[in-house]
């Protein structure tokens, strides 16, 4: 597998901007085409990596769906700690389990029968930082069953993150944030991503390797 095949550029289609988070679809934004096969370990590996690098650079929004809040549950910690650096986090779920209060957290809680149900997304966008991973679970399995293989996309395209986030903050009723994108320091993030994002996937399989012995 190839960092090219992992990192496209896609194109974007223009959509209604939605009215609320029950009309919310990030992956319906993609060219469908251009989305490709993945797994939940190669999710996790990605999403990490992102929240990571939105941590690392001030003035960083940070935009996540999970599904379901127990799976959050299980990245609480984390989300603590990435809380203190980001400058504001979204976190979107079925409230299927308590979402405690944490500083600069914001909660979003989703119903069965909205579109961001069967999404994992991470956007990340600031002055420094311009990523986002976009998935749908192929199975669009039920909220509760577990998901193995989503299409998925990740991209450091300004205009269609910029869309994702606009789209978001209509669907909440919001305003977005003005979000000046550094060009030079955006690069310099996306190559550091670029260059970190096989170390992780070896680490990830040699992990897997061994917790199978």
């Amino acid at each position: 597998m190839t960092l090219t095949s992992l990192l496209a550029e896609p194109n974007y289609t223009a959509t209604p901007r939605p009215a609320s988070p029950a009309d919310l679809s990030f992956t319906q934004m993609l060219d469908q085409r251009q989305m490709r096969l993945r797994s939940r370990r190669m999710m996790l590996v990605l999403s990490k990596l992102i929240e990571d690098h939105a941590a690392s650079v001030p003035g960083t929004f940070l935009i996540a769906a999970f599904q379901r809040y127990s799976l959050y549950q299980k990245q609480l910690r984390r989300y603590e700690r990435l809380a203190r650096d980001c400058a504001q986090i979204f976190v979107m779920g079925l409230p299927d389990d308590e979402a405690p209060a944490i500083p600069k957290v914001e909660y979003l809680p989703l119903e069965e029968t909205w579109p961001l149900i069967h999404e994992w997304v991470v956007i990340a966008s600031g002055p420094a930082c311009c990523i986002a991973l976009f998935a749908c679970d192929n199975e669009l399995a039920q909220p509760e069953r577990r998901s193995r293989n989503f299409r998925a996309l990740w991209t450091t395209n300004t205009h269609l993150v910029d869309s994702a986030v606009a789209a978001f903050y209509s669907a909440m009723g919001q305003r977005p944030p003005h979000i000046m994108h550094d060009g030079l320091a955006t690069y310099h993030t996306t190559v550091a991503l670029q260059q970190e994002l096989p170390v992780r996937l070896r680490e990830s399989r040699r992990a897997h390797s061994c917790a199978r012995r």
